[in-house]
């Protein structure tokens, strides 16, 4: 071996190397697992809801690109240490068994570590934000389901009724002269693309910016309204006729709201945290708020 060879591996920064694999080694290994998950639940799903199950899983690996860039660009924070390298390997055994654990666990995990700087806990948030969209969000769906569907079903009725010359609905039910009536069943539910549109608020407001300010609030109110407002249209298009129908709820148009809806989710919630941010900066120091 040359002196110029021992050199360069007397100067390789090991430690780095370690804390680097301590943070980066758990969150690749979730998010491996999350894909094969993914991948597992894909192959269930009738041909209709593969669009929705894309949608959905386009913001999560939205969020795992700003996760993973948040931590890329920070060093760390000191050598890690006996306790860090067994925590690290405790978050790949809870995500084998489940990848939501998993996230709960790499949240707390990464926490830890982050010894309070706010830049490391911003991406902390975007993991529980994944965390809480894999697993809570779903019970709280079913809990919801019922109240949620009747609120879809009572704002798309009361259009139709105003819109539509003796068009009527009842309970879930919306009937438009021309004996076409259409259910509005669990899966037309708002509630999970405005949960995605959540999870896209948080990834890209903490991409801006690690603080949370009080005008981020209003930026999640235009994000959840944008989804509400277009799935409502939607249902009001399938709700016209039997064309109607199957255009927008399995044919062209199912992809159509899919897109529509992702847009917006992103323009909103990224342009609404620039704006806040711009806000921010306009403001007196005394007066902002942390």
């Amino acid at each position: 071996m040359s002196a110029a060879t021992r050199v360069t591996i007397s100067r390789f920064n090991w430690s780095w190397i370690l804390a680097q694999l301590v943070v980066f080694g758990p969150t690749t290994f979730l998010l491996i697992c999350r894909l094969h998950e993914a991948a597992i639940d894909m192959e269930a799903l009738p041909d209709r809801d593969v669009m929705h199950a894309m949608h959905i899983d386009a913001f999560q690996i939205l969020a795992w690109g700003v996760a993973f860039f948040l931590l890329g660009r920070l060093a760390p924070l000191r050598q890690p240490n006996f306790v860090d390298i067994a925590g690290a390997i405790i978050v790949c055994l809870i995500g084998r068994f489940s990848s939501a654990a998993g996230l709960a666990a790499l949240s707390l995990f990464l926490s830890i570590i982050a010894s309070g700087d706010v830049r490391r806990l911003a991406a902390v948030t975007v993991f529980a934000a994944l965390f809480a969209q894999q697993a809570i969000a779903p019970i709280l769906y079913d809990l919801l389901m019922p109240t949620l569907t009747r609120f879809d079903a009572m704002l798309v009725g009361s259009v139709v009724e105003l819109t539509i010359n003796g068009a009527s609905w009842q309970g879930n039910i919306i009937s438009v002269p021309g004996d076409h009536s259409i259910e509005v069943a669990a899966g037309c539910c708002s509630f999970r693309n405005v949960s995605i549109a959540a999870l896209c608020w948080v990834a890209l407001t903490k991409l801006e910016r690690p603080e949370w300010q009080r005008l981020d609030l209003l930026v999640l109110a235009a994000a959840a309204g944008s989804q509400i407002a277009l799935n409502i249209g939607r249902i009001y298009l399938m709700a016209l006729s039997d064309h109607m129908y199957l255009y927008w709820h399995t044919g062209v148009g199912a992809h159509i709201f899919a897109i529509v809806a992702s847009i917006a989710a992103v323009l909103i919630s990224a342009f609404g945290a620039r704006s806040v941010s711009f806000r921010l900066a306009d403001q007196p120091f005394a007066a902002r708020s942390h």
